[in-house]
């Protein structure tokens, strides 16, 4: 997975500009690519300096834009149930193909 990050690292600009994601919106899916491994909210939060509220509020938008899928932790039954969250299997390919659309709406707008 630390390929792709670092691969991905040079298209960070055109990934939040495609998908309309905010810094913040990157930030964690970026987190979440280099750590490579299931994280809850506040697991997230607490390495990026973040609210639990606001990485969720991240999440909930890489979720609705399929790079980003929430796995229910099967544990307590009382109380609200406990998320993780995982770049979605087919992310790579979804991000290359997402950014080559966007691509090609910039330049038949600039023709």
């Amino acid at each position: 997975m630390m390929e792709v990050f670092d691969t991905l690292k040079d298209k960070k600009e055109s990934i939040r500009c495609c998908y309309k994601m905010s810094d913040t919106d990157v930030e964690c899916l970026f987190k979440l690519i280099e750590i490579g491994e299931p994280k809850t909210s506040v697991e997230l939060g607490n390495m990026m300096n973040l609210s639990k509220t606001t990485v969720e509020n991240s999440m909930k938008k890489l979720i609705e834009l399929g790079l980003v899928m929430r796995i229910k932790v099967d544990g307590k039954k009382i109380g609200r149930p406990k998320f993780l969250y995982v770049v979605s299997e087919d992310f790579r390919d979804r991000v290359k193909s997402d950014l080559k659309r966007c691509a090609e709406k910039i330049l038949s707008a600039s023709s």
